[in-house]
């Protein structure tokens, strides 16, 4: 199975890092699936389910669940999907950024 990055961008979330609120973010994953569209929304599953978990975010996002859009997404050789670094993280925007 061909292995996918998807780059998202979430909004209307509301996160306060240092007294100031985050509105935006940007993440990406890097996922297994048969096709593009089947990558997206596997891609799409993984965030909100960190989101709606109750984890981290989801106790402390005083926001709504992040509505997602899929920025960019392509295929990525096999070594870059099974070797790469699984990225999880978060890149988040204040209101003015």
């Amino acid at each position: 199975m061909p292995h996918f990055k998807v780059i998202l961008s979430g909004q209307e979330i509301e996160l306060l890092f240092d007294g100031t609120p985050v509105v935006e973010f940007f993440t990406t994953r890097l996922v297994r699936a048969a096709d593009l569209a089947a990558a997206e929304r596997q891609a799409k599953d993984l965030v909100l389910l960190e989101w709606q978990s109750g984890d981290i975010y989801g106790t402390t996002n005083r926001g709504s669940i992040p509505a997602l859009k899929v920025e960019d997404s392509f295929p990525v050789s096999f070594l870059a999907g099974t070797f790469g670094r699984k990225p999880s993280s978060y890149t988040f925007y204040r209101h003015e950024d």
